[in-house]
């Protein structure tokens, strides 16, 4: 049976998806750790997860993890039914305030604070809700989704596929 959305480059599986992805988390990480560290002085936290508890192990945590969160948002859209979403730089971005929203609730509400506690680097509540947790989050995705398209070459506002279809 015929995919209902067919590849739109022949790169779609291919290096230019994870470099684009891992780029992206890099941009992402990088736009989501600045409010980390100045607004909620939260990089010493990050690395006391892996026993740094200094602003430099936090920011390495931190693009580590941004880098495979990245990777998996990319396998996620290109790999799932989601994929048919990701084919306009419009429907990227929404995927990625998406999923900077799902991370918002697995990562930040609950793996960072169990994660925490087992390491004794709490005591933090689980779930732990943050206001500005959540806005990190969302950046994080919004940046993702944006640099993520824009560096696999997705910029047109519509499918290929389907603007060029005959009327």
């Amino acid at each position: 049976m015929a995919q209902a959305y067919p590849s739109r480059m022949p790169t779609e599986t291919g290096s230019r998806v994870w470099t684009a992805s891992a780029l992206a988390g890099l941009v992402a990480g990088i736009a989501m750790g600045l409010v980390m560290q100045f607004v909620m002085n939260a990089m010493p936290l990050i690395g006391a997860l892996v026993g740094q508890p200094t602003v430099v192990g936090g920011w390495v945590l931190h693009l580590v993890i941004s880098v495979v969160f990245a990777l998996t948002f990319a396998a996620i859209i290109t790999r799932t039914s989601l994929s048919r979403y990701g084919r306009t730089t419009l429907g990227t971005v929404g995927l990625g305030l998406a999923y900077g929203a799902v991370l918002t609730v697995v990562a930040g509400w609950f793996a960072l604070p169990i994660w925490a506690n087992a390491v004794g680097a709490g005591p933090l509540p689980v779930p732990l809700v943050v206001p500005m947790g959540v806005v990190t989050h969302l950046l994080y995705g919004l940046v993702l989704g944006g640099v993520y398209a824009y560096a696999r070459g997705t910029t047109e506002s519509e499918p290929a596929e389907e603007t060029n279809a005959p009327a």
